[in-house]
Parts: structure tokens; sequence; C-alpha cells
């Protein structure tokens, strides 16, 4: 999805689901890596824009992406409406539900490393790109030993 897709299908989302008009802009954010999107608001409570991850665009489903939308759709909107729209609350975490939109941490997008470790075999994964470049500053967690880069893989968001 691009993001003229994504901000069409926002706007769409909020005029069908809460009659409410999207004021604030849908930003690709590159920096984002531990989430999949964002609800910024300023320090008075005043919303921002939403940001949204650039891997989650690279690499996640059309569902998925859909998914993240949703999420911080849902958001802006209760805040709009001045209920409870944080993460964790009872009435966001039914919003969420109601319209199959994820909760947070619990989809993975992106592209990660597969190593193994030299001394046990186990496996493991990171995001890091630059234990690929030099491998020989790394150790793993098991062992503390040497490992070996075994290759890449893609989430895209399904289950």
């Amino acid at each position: 999805m691009n993001m003229e897709d994504v901000n069409i299908f926002a706007k769409q989302f909020l005029k069908r689901h809460y009659n409410i008009e999207l004021t604030i802009p849908i930003k690709r954010n590159n920096r984002l890596r531990t989430t999949q999107g964002r609800y910024v608001t300023k320090q008075d409570g005043t919303p921002v824009h939403i940001d949204v991850s650039g891997q989650t665009l690279e690499y996640g489903s059309k569902e998925a992406i859909k998914g993240v939308i949703k999420h911080e759709c849902i958001h802006f909107a209760l805040h709009q409406l001045g209920k409870p729209y944080k993460d964790g609350s009872r009435l966001f975490e039914a919003e969420l539900a109601k319209h199959q939109a994820p909760s947070t941490r619990t989809i993975q997008i992106g592209k990660l490393f597969t190593f193994t470790c030299n001394n046990c075999g186990k496996s493991g994964e990171t995001r890091r790109k630059q234990l690929v470049k030099t491998p020989a500053r790394y150790r793993t967690a098991c062992c503390g030993s040497t490992l070996t880069v075994t290759g890449e893989k893609i989430y895209d968001g399904s289950m």
C-alpha cells in the first residue's frame, strides 16, 4: 500500500465507523523500529499526526497495514470523542476487537536476520544489520559464543 491508499483508507474508516473527519496528516516514518505505527499528540493533548513505520509499508501485507491504520485511527477517534484512547484502556481494546484491529505488539512486520550459535546450535533473529556486516563483533546470549549468519526472514504481519 502506498501513502495515498493509506490516507484514503483512514479517511473512509473514520467516516464510516465514527463519523469523524481525519484532520491530521498520516506520515511514513522510517525511523520507527519497535512499533508499526503511532498516534502523536502535543503535551497539551492536541493531535499532531499519525506515523506509520516504513518497515510496515515495505513488508506488511495489505491486511496487516490496514490493521495498523485502524489501530491508530481508533486512537484518534476516541481522543476526538473525549473517551479513553490509550493502549490498554478497556474501551480502546474493545474498539480494537470490534474492528478486528491488532492490539499493541501483537503482530510482527519487517526483515530480520537469522543466525545460529556456533557452540550449541541454537538459532535466533535480529534486526541489526551490523551483525550481518561484522558477525565476529557479536556473541550469542545463550553461550556467549560466536555466531554464523544464516539468512533473512521477512514477516508480513500474517498470523
